[in-house]
């Protein structure tokens, strides 16, 4: 197998090197020498020696045979002449509305930057207005099938990826798709992009048109098909349209795109409406038979959670996927539930979690860098009460940072993860070596003495007692506080216990209700001392492990890595993630990384579902066959006519006998 090019010749003469690559290319380093001890390499240097790199990478023949699809390990479970997913059904009739309720607004519909909130169906996980070059399966861990792509050649050393695009690609005002515009989505990405989105691409340097339907991207130390798999994922825009119109700015100008549906009806912040294009040029692939049934899919916005659920009792919104486990046990008990009119469903699926509903700290703030402190903070989480009381019993303890996957810690350290662990002894809590790590177990009733007892003792260890029935700190007196930032009316009484707790220990706390926009600028800021945390993990992780948890972006504005964390260990163990080259080698790296994480509380694990909670009217049908991954909901699902009948004519008899009565 190829590597990274290597220089065939290197010589010095006139304060300069002059490199001369395998692939014949010819790079000098004039003033080279300052003069002084050091014969470092200046970045300037550097950037030249990797922009070399990167022309004899593509230069390079490193290519492998050309695949239907981009599995990490090479095992895809779909043939190149596969006719459809399995969790389809190819037949199901196109037509019929759905229309679905999101809480909050919108006010961009550029799904790039990070400025702005974008509507449902522009995102850049739920885009249906812009397609992307390949599909991920629901059904496997992580392989990749062709989209706008026709075939996909990845480079044995995964040093290069070469996607061939489909001929027959158009966007929707007739225009061709070609290499051209996916080279120059990556541009407008490098130039423009949330960080997090540049922070996902950061081992891409070069991306190279190879003709009207080829491109390739070449990779800096790559050691795995992620890389190649996280640009398969990348949206794709239209350069003749946004050629001359501003990247770096939100908008709410309806864009061309080449998806299943275009926008037809839009108001800003309260609703959006998406058509289904009738001459969709991908409606036959392999990978959309069966998907997109819907005529036209309408999101409507909402502020109040109370006027989504009163929407859909009266009709006004179809289906709701219900986050809050008190509405689903008590508020689904009106007239058309009884009379077998509505649904609830509860579809389980292999989901990784990650972190789940809990709660992180600002690192940055001095009180917080303490470990104590925040395992002292975390024994005050009581979440038995709170299931008991708050969810109706249906939820259980989140428990790890890879929570639903094979990769999540428990039990004592393997052998091979102690063989990781071992060379940064020291430097990690000593619980990492021999511990199983485990939430505090509270109480279902009443409330967690002997864990508040045990909190109480780390703060003493930490320099922070109380006086006069407030903790402050032993020796400047400082009260130690702390606000909870929040996001969601719901997660506000989620609270009341460990605030409760909160105040036993001594500790003034309160919340603050931010709305969304609001919300997203004060992380992004830094601006908060503890909030909820969802840290989503999957069941191949890669480069998105830097941007949760890396030092590189730690200090980085509107970073994912909303704690703040900084440890070489753990950028050390992620780079081991990124690196295996084999599903066991990848879950020991992934265990040790998990348990380093937890050990060190820079979360307080919260609470994971049972599954995911749909009410809906009974007008719809969808697949038996449930994807393992994924509900397959909205895209799968299909509206029935004779059911839509049916429900219409028993609704308006309804209505007539309850007019009777009040008559």
């Amino acid at each position: 197998m190829l590597g990274f090019p290597r220089a065939h010749g290197l010589t010095f003469g006139n304060n300069a090197f002059t490199f001369v690559w395998e692939c014949g290319l010819t790079v000098v380093l004039a003033n080279y020498y300052t003069g002084d001890s050091s014969m470092g390499v200046r970045g300037k240097h550097q950037s030249a020696i990797l922009a070399a790199a990167a022309v004899c990478l593509l230069a390079l023949d490193v290519t492998g045979a050309p695949s239907h699809g981009l599995s990490y390990y090479g095992d895809l479970k779909y043939p190149a002449d596969f006719p459809h997913l399995d969790y389809v059904n190819p037949d199901a009739p196109k037509g019929g509305t759905l229309t679905y309720p999101i809480g909050g607004k919108f006010d961009s519909l550029n799904p790039f930057l990070r400025k702005g909130s974008i509507p449902s169906g522009m995102g850049l996980g739920d885009s249906i207005v812009y397609d992307r070059l390949m599909y991920k399966s629901a059904d496997e861990p992580s392989s990749y099938y062709g989209n706008l792509v026709e075939s996909v050649d990845l480079a044995q050393d995964y040093s290069q990826v070469t996607f061939t695009l489909r001929r027959e690609a158009r966007w929707h005002d007739g225009e061709p798709i070609t290499a051209r515009d996916v080279v120059f989505t990556f541009n407008r990405i490098k130039e423009f992009g949330a960080p997090a989105l540049l922070n996902s691409y950061r081992q891409i340097v070069a991306v190279k048109e190879l003709g009207p339907h080829k491109v390739s991207f070449s990779f800096l130390r790559s050691r795995s098909a992620k890389e190649a798999q996280t640009i398969a994922g990348m949206l794709v825009i239209p350069e003749h349209y946004w050629r001359d119109r501003p990247f770096d700015q939100t908008t709410l100008e309806i864009p061309v795109g080449s998806g299943p549906y275009r926008i037809v009806e839009m108001e800003p912040g309260q609703k959006i409406v998406y058509q289904r294009v009738p001459d969709y040029w991908g409606s036959n692939l392999p990978v959309n038979r069966g998907r997109y049934n819907f005529e036209q899919i309408t999101y409507e916005y909402f502020r109040d959670p109370t006027v989504i659920h009163e929407a859909h009792k009266s009709g006004a919104v179809d289906v709701v996927i219900e986050q809050v486990s008190k509405n689903w046990a008590l508020l689904y008990d009106f007239d058309e539930v009884k009379q077998g009119l509505f649904n609830k469903d509860l579809i389980k699926v292999e989901r990784p979690y990650g972190i789940n509903q809990g709660l992180t700290f600002n690192l940055r703030k001095e009180k917080f860098k303490d470990i104590r402190v925040r395992e002292a903070l975390s024994l005050a989480y009581n979440f038995e009460w709170s299931n008991r009381v708050l969810y109706h019993d249906f939820y259980r303890r989140n428990v790890s940072f890879f929570d639903g996957t094979d990769m999540a810690s428990f039990g004592v350290p393997s052998e091979d993860e102690l063989g990781l662990l071992r060379p940064f002894k020291g430097q990690v809590p000593e619980r990492v070596f021999s511990g199983s790590f485990e939430p505090a177990t509270g109480e279902a009733f009443g409330y967690p003495r002997q864990d508040l007892l045990r909190a109480l003792a780390l703060f003493e260890e930490a320099g922070w007692v109380v006086r006069d029935h407030r903790m402050v700190n032993a020796e400047t007196g400082e009260p130690f506080t702390v606000e909870l930032l929040m996001v969601a009316a719901a997660l506000v009484r989620t609270m009341i216990p460990f605030r409760a707790a909160l105040d036993r220990l001594g500790i003034e706390s309160r919340i603050q209700l931010t709305e969304a926009s609001l919300y997203r600028h004060r992380l992004g800021q830094f601006d908060f001392e503890m909030t909820t945390a969802f840290w989503r993990s999957s069941f191949q992780p890669g480069v998105i492990l830097r941007t949760f948890f890396s030092s590189a972006t730690a200090d980085t504005k509107f970073t994912y890595n909303i704690a703040g964390i900084k440890d070489p260990v753990v950028d050390a163990l992620i780079a081991k993630v990124i690196t295996a080259r084999s599903r066991p080698e990848l879950i020991t790296a992934a265990t040790a990384l998990d348990r380093v994480l937890l050990w060190n509380f820079y979360a307080i694990p919260g609470y994971v579902p049972a599954g995911t909670r749909f009410a809906y009217w009974d007008r719809f049908k969808r697949p038996k066959a449930v994807a393992r991954y994924s509900a397959g909901f909205p895209h799968t699902w299909w509206e029935d006519t004779v059911k839509t009948e049916r429900l219409r004519e028993l609704k308006s008899a309804m209505r007539t006998t309850r007019r009777d009565r009040e008559e």
